[in-house]
């Protein structure tokens, strides 16, 4: 007897990976089903998407007006006390080494994209019921519930659907804010992004158009409440003192957000017939500008696995155990350098602090590490 659920699919999460993998889905043929939050995020964040991912997306049916509106990135200079160096897009024969995106553009174009296929929205329940069994998943919703082959849960870094199956997690906090706005410059500054590797924070300082710049300041509780404090004026003062004169006036500094710094592990991918993605799959630090680009690699790679055709029923243990080896290696070296530059960059230690400088000066010097590093990163 043919199992009528084997060409259906839950998504969990209406964010952005929620939505690119309901639209990959659909593109590869199966019926989705997808649950969202009735709550909007005011938050405009910026994304900065690795060519990689944009080669993707342009391969899922977004528009090229889309994607010639996105802000390339061709120059990244790192910065600690005196010492500098510079990785750039030419080196590696790309035209940029990201592209710079707001999250609300981005959403807007996938959910245009979304509209013209047969989708079923349901709203998130109150109350997570899923009986996850090795021939079906199925969830509660408030009047009735939806049965499928496979539940993918793209729902965050705080995922009910995670919870609710009682995952294992390694949970690192970094007893960091980071403190996210954008300003607005007198000078065009070409496509140049700066990251500041300071004694007491990082920030990271990432063109959005040619006068406007994104900031992502990560910083410990202290420094956190220091500057959160701060009037606008005195604000400002404190980013000059730390950039100099270079972007001359500093204008226009849209409001500030701020969310707490963790890195969340899972020991699996999986659960029977869920699969993790995204954030609900792992949470690093930010201060690479990975944590969308390795959601999108998830979807990337369950697309490669999907396209293998070994396997007709995707919720099978085989084929979600096949997609887990394929995200491992990246999340995990990822997640390792992350907290690696993390920890190294904090230390109060000025041995550790006198091997940084030296790394950063020999890193200048070896264009074929630095290659290295940036083809890892746009991938």
């Amino acid at each position: 007897m043919e199992n009528r659920l084997l060409n259906k699919v839950i998504v969990y999460g209406g964010g952005v990976i929620g939505n690119l993998a309901s639209l990959c889905l659909i593109n590869n043929g199966l019926d989705v089903y997808q649950i969202k939050s009735d709550v909007n995020n005011t938050v405009d964040r910026t994304y900065a998407l690795s060519p990689g991912s944009v080669d993707w997306m342009k391969s899922i049916g977004l528009r090229e007006i889309f994607f010639n509106s996105l802000y390339p990135i061709e120059n990244i200079q790192i910065i600690r006390q005196d010492s500098k160096t510079n990785f750039s897009a030419d080196s590696v024969f790309q035209p940029a080494l990201v592209y710079m995106v707001s999250e609300k553009k981005l959403m807007k174009e996938i959910q245009l994209k979304l509209k013209s296929h047969d989708i079923k929205i349901f709203s998130e329940p109150k109350k997570i019921i899923i009986e996850n069994s090795p021939d079906q998943v199925r969830i509660e919703l408030e009047k009735g519930n939806l049965a499928a082959s496979l539940l993918v849960a793209c729902d965050g870094a705080k995922s009910r659907i995670k919870e609710h199956l009682d995952i294992r997690k390694k949970i690192k906090n970094f007893n960091q804010n980071a403190i996210v706005f954008n300003f607005e410059t007198a000078i065009d500054i070409e496509k140049n992004a700066k990251q500041y590797f300071l004694e007491d924070s990082v920030l990271a300082l990432l063109p959005i158009g040619p006068r406007t710049v994104s900031v992502v300041w990560s910083c410990d509780y202290d420094i956190f409440n220091k500057l959160n404090d701060m009037s606008d004026s005195k604000f400002i003062n404190k980013l000059k003192s730390i950039i100099g004169d270079e972007f001359l006036e500093i204008s226009n500094i849209s409001n500030k957000n701020n969310f707490p710094l963790t890195m969340v592990l899972n020991d699996k991918f999986f659960d029977k017939r869920v699969v993790l993605m995204g954030n609900a799959a792992h949470s690093i630090h930010p201060l690479a500008g990975q944590g969308l680009n390795l959601g999108i690699r998830d979807i990337m790679d369950f697309e490669k696995c999907m396209k293998s055709k070994q396997y007709k029923d995707i919720g099978l243990t085989g084929f979600l155990r096949r997609f887990e080896r394929s995200r491992r290696l990246d999340t995990f070296e990822f997640s390792t350098l992350t907290t690696g530059l993390q920890w190294a960059f904090s230390s109060k230690s000025k041995f550790i602090n006198q091997v940084l400088i030296k790394g950063i000066n020999l890193l200048e010097t070896k264009d074929n590490i630095k290659n290295y590093l940036i083809k890892k990163a746009i991938s």
